[in-house]
């Protein structure tokens, strides 16, 4: 009971705040294999074609209420090359606080230099942020809490930018560009509860032997918001014959990342356990996720790096 009313303050603090600081996007390990839920201009980089099934369940036993992310993502080439589309439709619990939206990607692509393309992706994300009091449990009475559940319809738009070529990629994105209002503060304060802008930084390189048929990727991520520091994630992954998969991650905030995955005929199966040793991971279990994948052409390659759309200057 302790654990549930601390993250339970913890949670009302962040929308009450005149800034908030807490993180209001959740966390995301699979990104590496599904890289549009961080960065538009991903949409329509590869010629395999998917439609991709995440759930995360973060930081189990934490607390009674459930922290849960899930979404169904797909991107497409159109019949010119240089645009992509994709779309991504998410709900995010957690606790008193549920996200959902849908996000609607477009991006163009263009040649720079030697073999290397450009990539420029924007989104429009129409959600709906819903607060709910009833959730919450006080030991004395609160005016905050209303026993009521409040509800906004909003949208917000991300914007991203990849370089890459079939060896090196590394691109940069900002989520929620607007910071759209949430809900309304308490008393009609004059500081609105916003989304506030995320940074992303994402790099790496891959290699592959045809002969052995192994490769092997080594990619970063760098988070950042205008209130928190850096947040650093290094990830290597060593694929077999295009069937099978291994990875492995650290993130600076004490967590080991894990993952596995497997494919047959059109579907993938990978699974991702996130395990933290520092304070959090002594009141918690770790966080797991999931994702199912379907090609929609018989062959396609799981690994987005592989049947790069890379357009030629001549």
């Amino acid at each position: 009971m302790i654990q549930s009313n601390f993250i339970k303050f913890l949670f009302l603090f962040s929308i009450i705040s005149v800034k908030l600081f807490s993180q209001q996007l959740p966390l995301n390990t699979q990104y590496i294999y599904n890289p549009i839920v961080i960065n538009p201009a991903f949409s329509g980089i590869s010629e395999s074609s998917s439609i991709i099934l995440m759930n995360r369940a973060q930081w189990k036993g934490f607390s009674e209420d459930e922290i849960a992310t899930t979404s169904i993502s797909a991107d497409y080439i159109l019949n010119n090359p240089q645009h992509g589309i994709g779309s991504m439709i998410y709900s995010d619990r957690t606790g008193a606080i549920s996200l959902n939206g849908i996000d609607l990607m477009y991006s163009f692509k263009f040649p720079v230099f030697s073999d290397y393309n450009l990539s420029f992706g924007i989104s429009t994300n129409l959600y709906q942020y819903v607060f709910d009091d009833n959730l919450f449990q006080t030991a004395s009475y609160d005016p905050i809490i209303s026993g009521e559940i409040h509800k906004k319809v909003n949208f917000d738009s991300n914007f991203g930018f990849l370089l890459y070529d079939d060896f090196l990629f590394f691109g940069g994105s900002i989520v929620n560009m607007i910071q759209s209002n949430v809900i309304d503060n308490y008393n009609n304060l004059s500081n609105p509860n916003q989304l506030i802008r995320n940074y992303y930084f994402f790099g790496g390189y891959n290699i592959f032997n045809k002969e052995t048929k192994i490769g092997f990727e080594q990619s970063f991520l760098l988070k950042k918001t205008a209130f928190t520091d850096f947040q650093l994630d290094i990830n290597i992954k060593t694929i077999f014959n295009d069937i099978f998969w291994l990875g492995l991650g650290y993130r600076n905030n004490n967590e080991i990342i894990g993952s596995l995955g497997f494919k047959y005929n059109r579907f993938s199966i990978v699974y991702s356990l996130d395990y933290n040793y520092g304070e959090i991971g002594s009141y918690s279990g770790p966080s797991h996720q999931f994702a199912l994948i379907f090609y929609l052409k018989k062959g396609n390659n799981k690994d987005w790096k592989k049947d790069l759309n890379l357009i030629k200057d001549y």
